[in-house]
């Protein structure tokens, strides 16, 4: 169980350490006011840039429109629910042509995926990357202090619907008693956690290991 000092913590260092505009809040009022298109491709062009950049010349602008509109009926099923009292598991039919419509699409994938699931309705769907998923040597998680003390157990997701599904399971089960975190969602916060605690040091981990490299 995490523990609310530390996970307060991980939020104030987000806020520090995430000094780029706030291309989060600009998607998100863009969204609001209309511009629905044009929040998403604003944020799958800086939050999921390192996928996105490969696909900007090809990208089928027209395919993704009707693929949003495609999912919606999904998103409505589902849109009175709560993080912390969804039955995840009752909802996968639901949940799943969501994840694979999006995932599918060059450029969004597994990542950017679980990012425009949040933004479309963020008071259930947590973002991921490959850093929070596993996908990185087991060693290196081995070093982080998140998982030396305890406080988290490694564990590898597959970038399938299913593998989706069991990290939000994962993420409900481990955050859900943290309610009282202010105004901002909790699934938002645990993002940002998983950030500061996980994608950054296993970022500067890959840098070290580029850095040695050139130099041998």
């Amino acid at each position: 169980m995490i523990d609310i000092q530390k996970f307060n913590e991980a939020i104030s260092e987000f806020k520090n350490i995430e000094n780029l505009t706030d291309f989060y809040g600009l998607s998100n009022n863009l969204i609001k006011n209309g511009f629905e298109i044009e929040g998403y491709l604003l944020f799958l062009s800086t939050w999921n840039f390192a996928r996105f950049r490969y696909a900007m010349k090809s990208f089928n602008l027209e395919n993704f429109i009707e693929t949003v509109e495609k999912v919606k009926p999904y998103f409505e099923t589902i849109e009175n629910q709560s993080f912390y009292s969804i039955n995840f598991d009752d909802h996968y039919l639901s949940i799943e042509p969501i994840y694979s419509s999006f995932s599918s699409i060059k450029g969004i994938e597994f990542t950017g995926a679980s990012k425009l699931m949040h933004l479309m309705n963020p008071k259930i769907f947590v973002m991921w990357d490959d850093y929070i998923r596993g996908g990185k040597p087991r060693k290196d998680y081995n070093l982080l202090e998140i998982f030396n003390n305890g406080t988290l157990e490694y564990k590898k997701y597959p970038t399938n619907s299913n593998g989706y599904l069991s990290f939000l399971k994962d993420m409900q089960s481990r955050f859900r008693h943290l309610e009282s975190l202010g105004p901002k969602l909790l699934t938002k916060s645990i993002d940002e956690f998983n950030y500061v605690y996980i994608t950054l040091p296993l970022q500067a981990i890959g840098k070290k290991k580029k850095k040695k490299k050139q130099v041998v």
